[in-house]
């Protein structure tokens, strides 16, 4: 599959200060978010859309994207207009999965694991085939009221989670007591 990497949307990983009350982080928190598009390829399979199961965390937090993608807003200096409702796919939260126990595992944060995988390679080899377009946000120290919050502040993380193309997602929230930030969250997005 031939793809094409869209303008990075965060070059520099973005540390956000923390604030607000007892369920804000304690340590600092980070977010990241990344874009890759593919050309179409012809498809004769059904689209599955793969386990529906998910935590209790990632339920809340999959109701808040959608609850915020139905108002439209201003990311940055650019306005977004109101996007359809995503739907659940289990292969993108897989992909979500097996990257947020990596980076809490190994101790590390962002879009690249050490091994040189990406969101799409993660995507693909979790059975998410015939992508058009792939999109990732990730934070870590972020409590389940905060992360969408997170995501909103920042611009470029803003303009992934409002895009109108973006049409499934699959989420997963890992928590490890003593790793660097506690909460891991990464949200895949995708379409076909």
């Amino acid at each position: 599959m031939t793809t094409k990497l869209l303008p990075l949307l965060a070059l520099p990983i973005l540390f956000l200060a923390s604030c607000g009350g007892p369920s804000a982080p304690t340590a600092p928190s980070a977010v990241g978010s990344n874009i890759t598009s593919a050309l179409p390829t012809p498809v004769n399979t059904i689209k599955d859309a793969g386990s529906q199961s998910r935590s209790s965390e990632e339920q809340a937090v999959f109701e808040q994207l959608n609850a915020a993608r139905a108002t439209g807003r201003t990311c940055g200096s650019k306005f977004m207009p109101a996007a359809p409702a995503v739907t659940w796919n289990g292969y993108l939260a897989a992909a979500a999965k097996t990257h947020a126990e990596d980076m809490a595992a190994k101790g590390y944060f962002g879009h690249k694991s050490p091994d040189g995988r990406t969101p799409s390679m993660r995507a693909e080899a979790a059975g998410y085939n015939g992508w058009t377009e792939i999109g990732e946000n990730i934070a870590a120290g972020y409590t389940v009221r905060d992360v969408i919050q997170g995501w909103l502040d920042s611009p470029s993380h803003c303009e992934t989670l409002m895009d109108p193309a973006l049409k499934e997602v699959g989420m997963s929230y890992v928590y490890k007591p003593g790793s660097k930030f506690g909460t891991y969250w990464v949200q895949d997005f995708g379409t076909r």
